[in-house]
């Protein structure tokens, strides 16, 4: 193959770890194929860093850098769904670039249209870096699951999150205290709200939806809910029960009694068994199940972020490119993606585990079992721990299965009820 030149926009920890492992070569580089760094562009030319890039044309404009007729590929490591990442890959594919990319929200906003633009200008297009960061996990539903029909994904999909439900456990410490370590060993952003509150798994979660369905749901219409109301005592609870807290992204497809396929996507934390395969998954790990009609159930572990692993997947696309990879971005025709498709409530029925902090009075756990027996719920098993300082107490419930819908209506009611002291905390127990 011809000599294939590079250009990367963004030389944070990912993009300074592309560019060292080309400009040094790695494991088939040298005797395979020929890849040439010939651009950069970042925020700050001289910044010092792990490679040497005076000798490397520089853009202050990574637009600019789109747009030069010595460039092959563009690689887009800037981040965020819109501004100049959202700018600087459509002019890449607009002026027939090939084009790689980590974004996650971009892809899970306009990954369609980019994939059309590709595909009109038959062109080379993929983020395989942009979910679960080393993990190939979007190579495994694209290729190596081609002939499956998929039914259901489930993936711890953030590492941070991952690691502060993890770290909480084996160092005894509260989510804020975990929280400020992450953030001091870089394992958190300064601000983690899109780790912490699950807005990052709910755009792997979409670009996942997107690759094994066809079909593309909006982030607003997704439900999320984060691990901050998560507290030390409620890993306490959940280990002595026989379970982990997990923030999961969870994507199911499946047709109603008139044959309408209904999709059902979300991110929460769920408790999970202890013997169940994604419970033994912790710290900035990232794993991914997967429910398929020939090779069964899958499920791909490894690192979900930094450099390195990042960095790997990154790699992947451009070789798949110098190996002339004929390849649809979505694992199909970008047009047979349905962008927009509305999610479902959950229909199936779980088990939940709830958390209320009461006043500790006579009569408060007779009033929440008379509003467990309006709305049909049973109770599978109670644990109360008073405090007798300051005459509470926390109670957890674990009930039998029961509908989403009803137990929301059920919890509305609680949350009425005299000495019911903070929202309750509510979580799905996996099955």
């Amino acid at each position: 193959m011809s000599l294939l030149k590079i250009g990367i926009a963004g030389l944070g920890n990912v993009g300074e770890e592309v560019a060292y492992q080309l400009i040094k070569g790695f494991r088939v580089q040298k005797n395979l194929f020929k890849f040439e760094l010939v651009a950069v562009s970042a925020k700050s030319k001289n910044k010092k860093r792990k490679i040497d890039v005076s000798g490397i044309r520089f853009f202050d404009d990574p637009l600019k850098m789109a747009c030069s007729q010595d460039i092959d590929v563009i690689v887009e490591l800037i981040g965020g769904d819109e501004g100049v990442a959202k700018k600087l890959c459509f002019t890449a594919l607009e002026n027939k670039k090939y084009l790689i990319t980590a974004n996650k929200a971009l892809i899970a906003k306009y990954g369609k249209q980019l994939a059309e633009l590709a595909e009109k200008n038959n062109l080379f297009f993929s983020f395989e870096a942009s979910v679960a960061g080393g993990i190939p996990i979007l190579k495994l539903i694209r290729e190596g699951l081609i002939v499956n029909d998929i039914t259901e994904l489930t993936g711890i999909l953030n590492g941070t999150a991952n690691y502060i439900l993890s770290e909480m456990e084996v160092a005894d410490k509260g989510f804020e205290e975990v929280l400020a370590d992450a953030q001091k060993k870089g394992y958190a952003e300064v601000d983690p709200s899109f780790d912490i509150d699950g807005i990052d798994a709910a755009h792997k979660t979409i670009i996942l939806s997107a690759l094994a369905y066809g079909k593309m749901p909006n982030l607003e219409d997704l439900s999320i809910q984060g691990i901050r109301e998560i507290t030390l005592n409620d890993i306490k609870y959940c280990n002595d029960l026989g379970y982990k807290i997990k923030l999961l992204g969870n994507s199911l497809i499946s047709k109603d009694l008139n044959g309408k396929e209904e999709l059902f996507c979300s991110v929460k934390p769920w408790l999970i068994a202890k013997n169940f395969g994604l419970s033994n998954v912790s710290g900035v790990i990232n794993a991914v199940q997967i429910e398929s009609s020939l090779a069964g159930p899958v499920m791909i572990t490894g690192a979900g972020a930094g450099g390195e692993p990042t960095a790997s997947a990154v790699l992947a696309d451009i070789v798949d490119i110098a190996n002339g990879t004929k390849l649809f971005s979505f694992g199909r025709n970008s047009y047979d993606i349905k962008e927009n498709f509305k999610t479902t409530p959950y229909r199936e029925k779980y088990k939940f585990y709830l958390r209320l902090n009461v006043v500790d009075k006579s009569g408060i756990l007779a009033d929440l079992t008379s509003i467990f027996k309006d709305y049909n719920i049973s109770i599978e098993s109670v644990i109360q721990k008073s405090n007798q300082e300051d005459k509470t107490a926390e109670l957890v419930i674990i009930t039998h299965k029961a509908s989403n819908s009803v137990l929301e209506d059920a919890l509305t009611s609680i949350i009425k009820l005299d000495g019911i002291i903070t929202k309750p905390v509510c979580l799905s127990i996996y099955s």
